[in-house]
């Protein structure tokens, strides 16, 4: 279940009164959800090949005043992306399963979404162009409109296009066309970003031009898709009912994003900075030059440096989506039905074995990583807040479980204020902590905003028909991966880094054993697979 609203409508019955064809055995369904997570993991890895793959590319060209100028651009663009599509892209998963066996609904439906999102997020744009000059210098200490706020603006757009084919894609269980296009996408990004920064010397600009090249390209295959299979159309009645569902939505997104990104936000405008006796050559660089009266913010950097450990998380996230892409069909259709209570709890477990061994993963790699050289030394400190905020991406991960049975239900009413708490609680102990703990204290303010975000959404299903969870399995899991972390934090520091790199992995290893042989994949599983 995407965090943003992937299933409901406003009707009183559920895909469980639709069950539609039959779902197969258990065996073949599992062997499915490993197949379909890793073809999303493949299309998610390529979308997030710039930012964790090439990073170590990109740090040698850019310093840490540009790295973090691009990611606030990248704060706006997902900020701005919830204003131009408000959720709709959940009405069309969840509104899917409803029109399954009615061809010229499900068409009449998804032709009317797309022709509302593109008016709608045409003009958002048009308002963004001319109020923007004004409203930058309100927001933004570093980051000025002309060119990249207005360069941002309008990639949202671009990023409009694909909404109603990936959602439908997804709902389809139709993982290659999704990946196929991300795949494009991430090769036209990562090659053009990187040929314009490392080999054009064209800095920050470049990452702008390549993300642009990517979105525009996309936008070939998308308006293909569309023209062929949804067309235009418009139906007051289903567009009413996508936005009953989807509105209530809109404020769980941003806060969610406020959650994810607003510490980026914050760190710029809040950052404590060097030390008084930090030396000049120090400062230049992380990539700052004194602003007009002669003063060093120091925020712009300090953001590049936070990004650049942000993306451990990222790496986390890219599997608990990519999980959650393939899962979300499977446990619509079979939730609710008594004989599929052993599938859903086996497929649950399997979701948190894939998310969880990530965030262990990257909680014990991540220093050693950073400290290896592959990063560059400006982003030294990233070694520091790398492995807290990988562990909050196992809370990401957590959060598409339970939210998932709250959308499968449509009570999905509370769901905004529980994220709006989780995200006001994240800004509040960013402005607490940052002036004390820098960049650690954020990082362990997002660690926090996510649990809160996890007991949340929890708490708000409690009425709901819960799903089975096997928890013998789910405990050996976790046992393997806290000891396999407490192990890597010994190694930590202790040995040359190269070493410490492989003893680490050789870690990682034991404990995919260990987990093997506890049982944890059944024998019929490992024979499905």
């Amino acid at each position: 279940m995407n965090d943003t609203g992937d299933t409901g409508d406003t009707g009183d019955t559920t895909a469980a009164d639709n069950p539609g064809p039959e779902l197969g055995s258990s065996r073949v369904r599992i062997t499915r959800l490993f197949k379909n997570s890793s073809i999303y993991a493949l299309g998610e890895l390529g979308l997030s090949l710039l930012s964790v793959l090439m990073m170590p590319i990109l740090t040698m060209f850019l310093l840490p005043a540009e790295y973090g100028l691009f990611s606030l651009a990248m704060m706006l663009f997902t900020g701005f992306t919830h204003l131009c599509n408000p959720a709709l892209h959940g009405s069309v998963t969840r509104f899917y399963f409803d029109h399954e066996h009615d061809e010229v609904g499900k068409r009449r439906f998804q032709g009317t979404i797309l022709s509302f999102l593109l008016a709608w997020s045409f003009g958002m744009c048009v308002i963004a162009t001319v109020t923007g000059p004004s409203l930058f210098p309100l927001l933004f200490v570093d980051l000025p409109f002309w060119p990249y706020g207005v360069m941002t603006v309008w990639m949202v757009f671009l990023g409009v296009l694909g909404v109603v084919p990936k959602a439908t894609w997804v709902a389809s269980e139709n993982s290659k066309p999704f990946v196929g296009v991300s795949l494009l996408g991430s090769a036209v990004n990562v090659l053009g970003t990187l040929s314009l920064v490392a080999l054009a010397g064209l800095g920050v600009m470049g990452m702008f031009l390549g993300r642009a090249a990517s979105l525009i390209v996309l936008a070939v295959p998308f308006t293909v898709y569309s023209v062929r299979h949804l067309k235009l159309a418009w139906s007051w009645d289903d567009l009413r009912s996508a936005l009953r569902f989807s509105l209530p939505l809109v404020p769980h997104l941003i806060a969610h994003w406020v959650l994810g990104m607003s510490d980026r936000f914050i760190i710029e405008h809040h950052y404590p900075g060097l030390d008084a006796g930090a030396s000049a050559a120090a400062v230049a660089e992380m990539g700052v030059t004194p602003d007009e009266n002669g003063e060093l913010n120091l925020g712009l950097a300090a953001v590049g440096i936070y990004s650049a450990a942000y993306d451990f998380m990222n790496a986390v996230n890219m599997v608990a989506v990519s999980m959650n892409n393939a899962w979300v069909p499977q446990f619509t259709r079979a939730h609710g039905r008594p004989e599929e209570r052993p599938f859903v709890a086996r497929s649950i477990t399997y979701f948190m074995l894939a998310v969880g061994s990530m965030s262990a993963a990257m909680v014990v790699l991540s220093p050693t990583i950073v400290r290896s050289g592959l990063i560059n030394s400006k982003y030294a400190f990233a070694a520091e807040i790398a492995p807290i905020l990988a562990l909050g991406g196992l809370f990401q991960g957590l959060y598409y479980v339970y939210v998932a049975v709250l959308f499968y239900y449509k009570q999905n009413r509370l769901i905004p204020v529980i994220t709006v708490v989780s995200g006001v609680t994240n800004v509040v102990l960013n402005l607490l902590w940052l002036p004390s703990y820098g960049l650690v204290g954020a990082a362990w303010a997002t660690v926090v905003g996510y649990t809160i975000l996890v007991v949340g959404v929890r708490w708000a299903a409690r009425r709901c028909e819960m799903p089975d969870f096997e928890v013998g399995r789910l405990a050996r899991i976790a046992g393997v991966l806290l000891v396999v972390v407490a192990a890597g934090m010994l190694v930590d520091g202790r040995l040359w880094v190269w070493w410490e790199l492989l003893v680490k992995l050789g870690i990682l290893g034991l404990g995919a054993l260990a987990l093997w042989s506890l049982g944890v994949v059944s024998p019929r599983d490992r024979e499905a697979g």
